[in-house]
Parts: structure tokens; C-alpha cells; sequence
């Protein structure tokens, strides 16, 4: 709040302000900064050398292999240096400046000693007498230098900004000198959370990580944001611009510690690898896009007669811990909390902003545990299928050890904490309620992830030989009960939270975006009750037979008054990924599939693979990403539906027929009281274990509609055959895949780089020894940073993926040209040759370009675009370039990204 008031004041209009400082002395200041920032740079790259080193050296000090030397070769640039000191008689402390930047220049020489005294040491090859001792005392060394060498940049950066406010104290009024203010302060506690932990170089063990801390900031740079995009000063282009870019600057790095905070699960603490890549990211982002738009603002801000002062880069700072945090595996049953009922009162009014943002969370919130709940679902059902085949083993002798990993799995805490945090904005009648109903869903994805850890230490010291599987199994049916009651939890949360929103009033219940909604929303209710009783039929009631006779009429409503309904509504075409009617048409079809498939059932077991609900279930979650869709495109306010999960059951080595389960009434029966039912609609209902509950029992839960089953799982996505495996390779051809990346600035932010790199990590896992993967990039110069690898070099791919950098401008015509020779030179007869170009598009193509497309994609090179932007023009530039490439056209939000990248990779099938 304090923070709000002051940016306030700060805004306050008042004339008649003044510019003491002038260019000249704006320009010596400024000097300094810019031999500062020189120096980081210098201090940076041999941060990075060491960071490289290190691991190296433990391999030479445990006699392993070929010893790799160490080097040296920079050298300190004088240029900076001189050119702040020649030119600082202008300022009146000059100097104070010059000698706490000869300070500066001191200690880094310092450092820049030991670097070559390193180098030298190899060179001499002495590390043969002295068994690497005098260069783990020069490793100690650098570390005290680089300490002392922040300690002194930090004096000299307060010296220079002492010096600039008594020359220039900030003027109320002058919206450049508000615009400056906000910025340095927002830097400077950035700065301060980065101070918070350091890089582990020795990062093969765990020593913890500051999490606490970091969930403070992501509040903190999340309020930042906000203010910052709601203060916004009027300063001119391109001033204004790069006021912009920082907004956008913040908002990645929210991005990263968000991330940060959720991959921060068990496979991560398994090192310090995690934290020092998330430590690395956010220097990369602080200095390459904060301080960079901030110094760029200033730069600019000088044609309107603002002379302000740049800010100095970030320099990382390493030590060597080795004090191991062991991670609790303790299983802690979640507690389940009696859900309050809400008495839901009708507003005149339309729903506000902050309410509707607030509501919004539990929604993304709910459909990220899916997610994650899909992802576990898939690895329970692949250790399940090997579980059940060594139950029936007499002896564990010849067979390999049965194995678990839950690495990919991630409890979605930052987007609670996020949701908590804006609950604020809801009225206090419904919060607690629903803030309740969140926790607890929240805490049954900790349990299901303390499960999964106790499966995996039980695999790992083999601990099922001696119980014959009873653990195992015992959390195999422990984790069935748990996805039956998210199920049901998930669904009475998003009935609680819809119920809020429609209490309000809709805006323009006439309107295009109204009317449209409508017929969509009815549709897609329709078919989320038809999917409830296909749930209860592939179980064995044949009673709950779904039907097409409420779908159908929808579906033909919602075709037939499309233009009734969209009218005023601008149509970009099917290329461009921002048009509405795209959903809004494909929603039809998709249910028009839908509704056949339900008139084909004929019995539970009318499918040719296990699970037949898998079909049902893909083409339903395939609606609601496009309804979803169609809400963030909309004009207005509208709730997002949330996506429906596989169900599972636990296999047994004796394979039996399901039998139908004795229904139970509706209620949802606690051991402490019963939940009352006072809502419309679908409501869930069933018994919750309790902490008193035995692992062993079995949930059974059951609704009006029967909503929730035990049904084989099966991947929720489609690609490749019915059935198949998202995750498996099997069956398609050899990979040489050319991935060519936009690295440019503009791909900085969140949802564009970030989210490319986690899919392709992802992909990485699935590559097998015989494909490989070429890693290009283009921000002004196209290079390659990976040469064609073997899928068999995971961690070798893994690294250039993570050491990835947005910066700079686009040439996007040299890359493709580029992943043209390098996909050609690694050829594979009968493969799938496929360059995956990712960009926001943009950049112009040029005719020479056009032409390489079309003649490679003849001579089996196939060129597939994955979009990130939003522009319109640039959208359907690239759909016709990947048509002339003979490959796929993509845009790419978060829910579609890993899926689309995967498809890539499966391109062709072995013939």
C-alpha cells in the first residue's frame, strides 16, 4: 500500500519543474555506468567459465578421463575506464567517482590475476604434484574477489546515484522523472531478491533453496505489474516504448519465478541444478531485458529534455555448499474440509474487473491440477502394468527392478498463491467457502505427490521384493481413491465459482458476444452431461445410456444462427489465430463427432482398445479448449470451462470383468457431518477418506448422474493411433529434426521462449538413440548452437536448450536458409527431415526465401511453423510458409505447446 501512495504522489501534477543536471553532465555520469556495466560483463563471462569448470574439475580430481585445461584468453578493456575518468571534471565530486571506480577497476583486476594464475597452472600441468589442491585455493580466491568486486560495485553505483539526485532531484509532475523513479525502485528490490541465494557450484547435491522468499516476490513483482501497467506515465514514443518493454520485462521474470516455484518438485530437489538454472534465468532476464529497457528509456528520454542516469547490470555470485537438505517423504493424508454451502444472491450490476480476475484463477488453477493429475494418471498406469506382471513373478531373480518417476509432475503453487492473494476482490459471503474448496484440492495433489515419492524410494531400494507389491499396491489404490475425490471436488469448486459469476448481471444481453456465449455454453453443458452418463455406462449401468436427442438440437443452434449470433464480430479467417469464429465453428463439429459416436455405443465394451471413454473424453476436452478459447478472445467477460479427466482403476494380476458398484446415495457422507447439497445442476458426492482412513479402502463415488467411475486410463490427447502412448515413439520413423528458433527480443516474454524450452525438454525424453536433433538460432546473426545429436546425448541437448537467450533483432530468412543446409546435410532416407521454425513472426520473408521452401519441401524436407504472436499479418505470412514447406501450421498457447511439439516428432510413421 505504502508502495501504491508513493508512485500517487509521484504522479501529482505540478509546473514549473526544472533540468539542472544538463547533457554534459548526464554523459559523465553516465560514463560511469557504462565502464560499470563493461566491467560486469568481463566479471560475468569468467563467472561463467568457472561455472563450467567445476564440474570438470571434480572429474579430474576423481581420475576419470582426458584433463581439460583451463583458459584464460580475456583481457580487461581499458576503453570505459579511461573514458569515465577523462571526462568527469564537469561533476563536482569527480573525485569520489574516480577512485571508487578505480576500486572497482582494482578488484577486478584482482580477479582477472587469478583467472590467469588458473590458466597458467594447467599450462605447468602442476595440478599432476599437487592433485588439483592450488586450484581449489584459487577457486576459494575468486570467490572472495568476486564478493569484494559486488561490494564495490554497489558503492560505486550509490555513489552515482547520490551524485545524480543532488544534481537532479526527482520533480513531481515530470512524468519522466516518475516513469525513472518507479523503474530504479522496481530494480533495485529485484536486485535485492536476487541477493536473496546464490549459484551452488557444487550442484550435484541438494542444500535447499530460499522458497519462502521467493513466494514473497512473486506477490511482490505480481503487485508490481499491476501498478505499473495501471500508473503508466504519458511520456512519448519511443520513450514510452521502452516503458513498455519493461512491464513486459517484469512480467517474464514473474514468469520464471513462477515456474520456478512450481518445478521446484521432488526430481528437482534432487540437486541444486533447479535453483541455480532459475537463479541464472532471472540474471539473464534482469539484466538483458530490465536493465536494458530501463538504460534504453533513459536513452531516448534525453529528445524530450529528460537527462536521467542508466542502472548498473547484475553480477551473479557463486559458492561451493555441499550441506545436503534431505527432502521429507513423510505421507501426510490430506484433511478434507466440510464444504460451506453458498447463498448466492442475484447482483443488478455487471461483474468487476478485479472479481471476475479472481474467479478466473480457480478456473486456471482447477485446470492445471488436470493437467498435472493427467500426467500422473499416464505414469501410474505405465508402473501399474509392470507392478501386476512381477506380482505373479515366484522369484525377482533375471528381471530387471521394477522402476517409478514422477519428474514431470509439478503442484500448481504459484497459481494458488495467486488465487489466494485476488481472493481479496471476491465478497467476503462467498471467499472462505470457495478459498476452502481450493486448499483442499490443492492438498490432495500433495499427497498424490508424497505417494508417488514413497513409490519411487520403494522401486529404488527394491522394497516390493519383501512385501511382495503390498505397498505398491496399497498406493496404487490410495491414489485411485484420491483422483476419484479431486474429481469430485474439482467439480463442486468450478460449480461454486460459475455459480458466483452468473450471479452477476450480463452487460449487453442482446450483443453479439452474449448471444454467441449462450448457444456455445448450452452446448457444451449438453455435452458435459452426455460425457457424465457415458462415465456411468462404460461402468456397467446400462440405465445411463447418454444420448444424443439434447446434443444434437444445440449443435444444430449453434450452426445455424452463427451469423445471427457473431454479427459485428470481426472474422480474420481460420489462419489467424486471434479470430473467434474458429472456435466457435469447430466447438459444432466437434460436438456433431461427439453425437455420433454416442449413437455408435452399443455396449461397455464396444471399443477395439481398452478404455472406450477414452474417445469421449478426448473430443469433450477438445470443446472446452476451444470454448476456453473463445472466451479470451471475446470482447467481454466470460468464464472459462474447465477440462474433464481419464478415469482410473488399479489392475490386478487376475484380470476381472469390472462389476457394477452399488450406488450409494447422493450426499457426499463425511465421518464428521454430511455436506449439504443446495446448488443446481451436477453435483458431486461420495465418501472422503479422512487421516483415520486406511490406504487400503476403496472410494466409491457417485452423483446423480453417476458422475464419477473407475475406467482404464488412457492418454487425454490424441496423436497417432487410438490408444496409443502420448509419450511413446514407437512405430514412427527416424528423426532428423531442425529446430530454428526466434531468439530475438520480442520472444522474451512469458508465454513465447519459456514455454518453448519446457516443451522441448519434455520432447527430449522421448527421443530415442537414432534421432537426432540440430539446435539453430536467429537474432540478428542465424547460428547453429547444436550440431545434429543423437537422442541417445540427452543432457547434452538438455543444456543448449536451458542455455538459451532472447536478445536482439530478427533475421528470420538467413535462419531458414540455414536449417535448409543443415537439415540436408544430415538427411535420413525414409525419416522424417523436419524443420520446426518458432517464432512471433516478426519478420519479413523474402521471395528468396519463399522459393527454398518450396523447392526443399519437394526433396522430402517439410518446413512446420509454430506461431507465438498475435499480429494478424504476420500470422497468415506464416501459414502460407508452412504450406509451401508441406508441414504444419501452428499457434501455440501454454495448453497446446507440448502436445503440438510432440506431434512434430511423430510426423511419420515407419512404413
Amino acid at each position: 500500500m505504502l508502495r501504491i501512495v508513493t508512485f500517487v504522489l509521484l504522479l501529482i501534477a505540478l509546473r514549473g519543474y526544472s533540468q539542472p543536471i544538463g547533457s554534459a553532465r548526464q554523459i559523465a555520469l553516465n560514463n560511469y555506468v557504462e565502464y560499470a556495466n563493461r566491467s560486469a560483463q568481463e566479471v560475468a563471462s569468467l563467472f561463467n567459465k568457472i561455472t563450467d569448470y567445476y564440474s570438470q574439475l571434480k572429474i579430474d580430481q576423481a581420475g576419470k578421463g582426458y584433463v581439460t585445461p583451463f583458459t584464460c584468453a580475456d583481457q580487461l578493456d581499458d576503453y570505459y575506464f579511461n573514458a569515465a575518468i577523462s571526462k568527469s571534471s564537469v561533476l563536482g565530486n569527480a573525485a569520489t567517482l574516480n577512485a571508487k571506480a578505480k576500486d572497482l577497476r582494482h578488484v577486478a583486476e584482482k580477479l582477472d590475476e587469478k583467472c590467469k594464475a588458473l590458466d597458467t597452472y594447467y599450462k605447468l600441468k602442476d595440478y599432476q604434484q599437487d592433485k588439483f589442491k592450488q586450484a581449489m585455493v584459487l577457486l576459494s580466491e575468486m570467490q572472495a574477489a568476486l564478493a569484494e568486486y559486488r561490494k564495490t560495485q554497489t558503492a560505486l553505483a550509490n555513489e552515482i546515484e547520490t551524485t545524480y539526485r543532488r544534481l537532479q532531484p526527482p520533480v513531481l509532475g515530470n512524468p519522466y522523472h516518475t516513469a525513472d523513479q518507479m523503474m530504479k525502485q522496481e530494480i533495485s528490490r529485484e536486485r535485492a531478491f536476487l541477493d536473496a541465494w546464490n549459484f551452488n557450484l557444487n550442484e550435484k547435491v541438494h542444500t535447499g533453496w530460499p522458497v519462502e522468499r521467493l513466494q514473497r516476490s512473486i506477490l511482490e513483482t505480481d503487485e508490481a505489474v499491476t501498478l505499473f501497467t495501471q500508473a503508466k506515465p504519458s511520456t512519448r514514443y519511443p520513450a514510452s516504448g521502452m516503458y513498455g518493454s519493461f512491464v513486459e520485462s517484469l512480467g517474464s521474470m514473474l514468469g520464471i519465478k513462477r515456474s520456478g516455484l512450481d518445478g521446484y518438485n521432488f526430481e528437482a530437489k534432487k540437486s541444486d541444478k533447479h535453483s541455480n538454472q532459475v537463479y541464472l534465468d532471472l540474471i539473464n532476464y534482469f539484466n538483458g531485458s530490465l536493465i536494458s529497457s530501463q538504460n534504453m528509456f533513459v536513452q531516448y528520454a534525453v529528445s524530450d529534455d529528460f537527462y536521467g542516469v542508466k542502472a548498473i547490470n547484475y553480477v551473479p555470485y557463486f559458492e561451493i555448499r555441499s550441506a545436503i537438505e534431505e527432502v521429507n517423504a513423510e505421507v501426510k493424508p490430506f484433511h478434507d474440509v466440510l464444504r460451506t454451502p453458498l447463498k448466492i444472491s442475484s447482483q443488478a450490476t455487471a461483474i468487476p474487473k478485479p472479481v471476475f480476475s479472481a474467479l478466473g484463477n480457480y478456473v486456471d488453477f482447477i485446470n492445471e491440477a488436470l493437467r498435472q493429475i493427467r500426467y500422473l494418471h499416464d505414469v501410474l498406469r505405465n508402473y501399474n502394468a509392470s507392478a501386476a506382471y512381477y506380482k505373479d513373478l515366484t522369484s525377482y531373480k533375471g528381471h530387471g527392478g521394477l522402476t517409478y518417476d514422477h519428474a514431470n509432475f509439478q503442484i500448481p503453487l504459484s497459481l494458488y498463491q495467486t488465487l489466494v492473494t485476488q481472493s481479496s476482490a471476491l465478497p467476503a459471503a462467498y471467499r472462505k467457502s470457495i478459498n476452502e474448496q481450493a486448499e483442499v484440492l490443492l492438498n490432495i495433489l500433495k499427497e498424490m505427490d508424497q505417494l508417488s515419492i514413497a513409490l519411487t524410494l520403494d522401486a529404488k531400494e527394491r522394497q516390493y521384493e519383501k512385501d511382495n507389491l503390498k505397498k505398491a499396491f496399497e498406493i496404487l489404490v490410495r491414489n485411485a481413491a484420491l483422483f476419484e475425490i479431486a474429481d469430485a471436488k474439482k467439480e463442486q469448486l468450478y460449480l461454486d465459482v460459475r455459480a458466483v459469476f452468473e450471479c452477476y448481471a450480463v452487460p449487453n444481453p442482446t450483443g453479439s458476444w452474449a448471444l454467441s456465449n449462450k448457444a456455445l455454453l448450452t452446448l457444451v453443458d449438453e455435452d458435459k452431461v452426455q460425457l457424465f452418463r457415458a462415465k456411468a455406462f462404460f461402468k456397467g449401468d446400462s440405465s445411463s445410456l447418454p444420448s444424443s436427442a439434447l446434443v444434437d438440437p444445440s449443435m444444430r443452434d449453434v450452426i445455424a444462427k452463427e451469423f445471427a449470433n457473431m454479427k459485428g464480430i470481426e472474422r480474420y479467417g481460420r489462419s489467424n489465430g486471434l479470430c473467434p469464429y474458429t472456435p466457435y465453428e469447430d466447438i459444432a463439429e466437434t460436438s456433431r463427432t461427439l453425437s455420433e459416436k454416442i449413437k455408435k455405443i452399443k455396449s461397455a465394451r464396444s471399443s477395439s482398445y481398452e478404455g472406450p471413454y477414452h474417445d469421449f473424453i478426448y473430443l469433450y476436452n477438445d470443446i472446452v479448449d476451444d470454448y476456453n478459447k473463445f472466451c479470451e478472445l471475446a470482447k467481454v467477460d466470460l468464464l472459462k470451462n474447465i477440462r474433464q479427466p481419464e478415469l482410473y482403476y488399479v489392475k490386478y494380476p487376475e484380470r476381472k470383468p469390472p462389476q457394477r458398484e452399488k450406488q450409494i446415495p447422493n450426499e457426499i457422507v463425511a465421518e464428521k457431518g454430511e455436506i449439504q447439497d443446495d446448488n443446481q445442476g451436477v453435483q458431486p458426492g461420495g465418501k472422503v477418506i479422512h487421516d483415520t482412513v486406511k490406504v487400503t479402502d476403496i472410494i466409491r463415488i457417485e452423483t446423480r448422474r453417476q458422475d464419477t467411475v473407475y475406467i482404464e486410463k488412457h492418454d487425454t490427447v490424441y496423436v497417432g493411433q487410438p490408444g496409443e502412448s502420448l509419450m511413446s515413439m514407437e512405430g514412427y520413423a527416424t528423426n532428423n529434426l531442425v529446430f530454428l528458433l526466434d531468439v530475438s527480443g520480442s520472444m522474451n516474454t512469458g508465454q513465447k521462449l519459456p514455454l518453448l524450452k519446457k516443451s522441448m525438454l519434455l520432447l527430449v525424453n522421448m527421443l530415442r538413440p537414432e534421432d537426432n536433433v540440430s539446435l539453430l538460432v536467429y537474432s540478428g546473426k542465424a547460428k547453429v548452437v547444436l550440431q545434429p545429436t543423437s537422442g541417445q546425448e540427452r543432457e547434452k541437448i538438455k543444456k543448449a536448450i536451458e542455455n538459451l537467450r532472447s536478445e536482439g533483432a530478427t533475421d528470420g530468412n538467413a535462419g531458414i536458409r540455414l536449417a535448409y543446409k543443415v537439415a540436408d546435410g544430415n538427411y535420413i532416407r525414409g525419416g522424417n527431415n523436419r524443420i520446426v521454425l518458432a517464432t512471433d513472426g516478426e519478420f519479413p520473408i523474402s521471395e528468396e526465401t519463399w522459393n527454398e521452401v518450396s523447392k526443399l519441401s519437394k526433396e522430402d524436407i517439410y518446413l512446420s511453423v509454430f506461431n507465438f504472436g498475435k499480429s494478424s499479418a504476420a500470422a497468415q505470412n506464416l501459414e502460407k510458409l508452412a504450406a509451401a514447406g508441406k508441414g504444419n501450421y501452428e499457434f501455440i498457447t501454454r495448453d497446446n505447446s507440448d502436445v503440438k511439439l510432440i506431434h512434430e516428432a511423430k510426423g511419420k510413421r515407419k512404413k
